[in-house]
């Protein structure tokens, strides 16, 4: 229906981390499945990217391209974590999260510290991330509008973490490139309820 003030949506959801081929969610309501963890605060909310790359197939007779050709795809989704966590460094380094997190790239100390540290070159871990329409905790709304499941990624960003007076807090920013998975077909797919599909 369009012209519908309904379908003007607002807020920043949640955010999702979970290891490859964790089962996904089928609908937009209900809990995540077991294995995805909440990523909490952001700075910032999160955006999502996806952009065709194309080339134009050009003839000596036209002035104007006849065809755009696609040459490859990229996706991405950023956001900037607010909570100073362990597990959030983790996965901004890439060293997993949940099953998949790398044992060798964090630990403890006699005093019950903990500590984390980046992962050996080629062992990175790629991850699913998860984006919920649903404020953080809730299963069931008024208005569950949406859900983004990426099935494989990589954190490419800088990480960059800047410490400064007053209420300006430190966080970790994400860039999170996507990737084909191995066991489907797309590397994305967001889920709308049946009221948001005109």
């Amino acid at each position: 229906m369009p012209f519908s003030g309904n379908n003007v949506k607002v807020g920043p959801g949640t955010l999702y981390v979970a290891p490859l081929a964790t089962t996904e969610p089928v609908a937009t309501t209900g809990a995540w499945p077991a294995g995805w963890v909440e990523l909490g605060y952001t700075d910032t909310g999160s955006t999502f990217d996806f952009a065709p790359k194309v080339t134009p197939v050009e003839v000596e007779e036209e002035y104007w391209p006849v065809r755009q050709a696609i040459t490859t795809y990229e996706g991405s989704t950023t956001f900037a974590l607010a909570e100073q966590t362990r597990q959030n460094l983790a996965i901004s380094l890439n060293a997993g999260v949940g099953s998949s997190l790398l044992s060798a790239t964090q630990g403890s100390d006699v005093d019950g510290s903990i500590w984390q540290e980046t992962p050996a070159p080629g062992t990175e871990v790629r991850v699913m991330v998860g984006w919920d329409a649903l404020p953080e905790g809730a299963t069931t709304g008024s208005d569950p509008f949406g859900r983004l499941i990426i099935r494989q990624a990589l954190q490419t960003g800088s990480l960059k973490i800047t410490r400064r007076k007053g209420a300006n807090k430190a966080t970790y920013a994400c860039t999170f490139m996507l990737e084909k998975p191995n066991a489907a077909t797309q590397p994305f797919r967001f889920i709308f309820p049946a009221n948001l599909a005109a």
